[in-house]
């Protein structure tokens, strides 16, 4: 699957299966970003399940790390949908420019 180029043809958004088109072109930008956010996160949280109690250096730094993998995948996520967020920005500019006045 390849990713979508900014410079790609402007969608047909007055048709289904161009809206439907640019769907799939928006779910596929920074989807890797997104998905290894979501990973650290989920990884973050089970190390948090296995640090319950905090009172051996094990579990404070099973806890500790948890922290820090969840921080790091939602910073992930976020900067996934801002990148998705002016990705669309970009394409509906320059499909509102692109129509004749």
């Amino acid at each position: 699957m390849s990713l979508p180029s900014p410079d790609s043809p402007h969608p047909d958004l007055s048709t289904a299966a161009g809206q439907a088109a640019y769907r799939a072109e928006l779910f596929r930008v920074a989807r890797p970003l997104r998905l290894a956010g979501l990973t650290l996160a989920i990884l973050g949280i089970l190390f948090l399940f296995e640090a319950q109690g905090w009172h051996s250096v094990a579990e404070r730094t099973y806890g500790l790390a948890g922290i820090v993998l969840i921080a790091a995948g939602f910073s992930l996520m976020i900067v996934g949908i801002i990148k998705r967020s002016l990705y669309h920005r970009k394409k509906m500019r320059e499909l509102e420019a692109s129509k004749p006045r």
